[in-house]
């Protein structure tokens, strides 16, 4: 058995009481496929409007893993979210260290004063401020090979052309359900950078 190359669909829901902001999501299959996406916001208990696209190999002599981290901010841009299944300190440092902080407080004076709308559609302004902000808490960590402070959920055969979704739950964990199967890890919040 060759190895195949596959895609599946990922979406998120935010299956939490708060709106997320500024949602990034990165997914690096080893150092083979690198996938990112930014949504301006998602409602509580809502899901994304658009799925994220990914690549990745099966077959007998794949030996690539599929690897996610994702970050959000709450509506006012003062607390940053981030999936840490090891409790790394260090995922939160290369954030830091790759964002000004200008394009944080600049998103967040944006939205502070502007209540989500139903369905979650932002106005333009406000739409772009959050879409610049999550790309760039994420850009250091998507261009680094470094896969320190994500969690692996490995894709498989049962998951090509499907929809993996990533559930946001209210007591600080995160699900990846796949048709293949389900795995679960933790975030953490802290102050924004620049804030």
């Amino acid at each position: 058995m060759e190895t195949t190359k596959r895609t599946a669909s990922v979406s998120i829901r935010n299956n939490t009481s708060k709106p997320m902001v500024s949602i990034s999501l990165v997914h690096k299959y080893s150092d083979v496929y690198k996938h990112r996406r930014e949504w301006a916001a998602i409602p509580a208990g809502d899901t994304s409007s658009e799925s994220l696209k990914v690549e990745y190999n099966t077959g007998f002599f794949t030996t690539g893993r599929d690897w996610w981290f994702i970050s959000w901010y709450n509506q006012d841009m003062k607390t940053l979210h981030y999936s840490n299944p090891h409790n790394f300190r260090g995922t939160f440092d290369a954030i830091e260290k790759g964002v000004s902080g200008d394009a944080i407080v600049a998103a967040g004076t944006i939205l502070a004063p502007i209540a989500l709308v139903s369905g979650g559609i932002l106005a333009l302004p406000a739409a772009m401020a959050a879409v610049a902000a999550a790309k760039a808490t994420t850009d250091k960590l998507f261009d680094s090979g470094d896969t320190t402070g994500y969690k692996q959920h490995i894709l498989r055969d049962d998951d090509a052309g499907k929809i993996t979704e990533i559930i946001i739950n209210e007591d600080q964990t995160i699900t990846f359900k796949s048709q293949s199967g389900d795995s679960e890890t933790v975030y953490t919040s802290t102050t924004a950078p620049g804030r």
